[in-house]
């Protein structure tokens, strides 16, 4: 007989799959597009719920972004669990917030894309 945790876990998994299949299916060219023109806002409904669900995303490999300096430059590295601050820089550097974000946006799609 199944128990309610192994339910629970059943169900975690299904929505899970679920969300992340509409997520792909909705971070098309027009949200990237929408995301290049303004990546600070207002978005549309569904640029805002593809940005929504990136950022909620499993913190572990995350691109994030980081100030190297008082208001820029900006830097973008990954965070990995284990390595010193738990934190991985990447190469390269960018002049505005907007220009790193419009980054992140891309490393972040194309991992979204890349879950199977």
């Amino acid at each position: 007989m199944r128990t309610s945790s192994e339910r629970e876990a059943e169900l975690a998994t299904l929505f899970q799959a679920r969300f992340y299949g509409r997520l792909r299916a909705d971070c098309d060219a027009d949200v990237v597009a929408s995301f290049e023109r303004s990546p600070l806002g207002p978005h549309d409904d569904k640029t805002g719920r593809v940005v929504r669900g990136l950022g909620g995303a499993s913190i572990t490999g995350k691109a994030i972004i980081i100030s190297l300096g008082t208001d820029g430059p900006w830097g973008v590295g990954n965070i990995v669990i284990g390595k010193r601050g738990n934190f991985v820089p990447s190469p390269g550097v960018f002049l505005t917030y907007e220009d790193a974000l419009r980054h992140v946006f891309s490393l972040r799609c194309r991992a979204l894309l890349d879950i199977k």
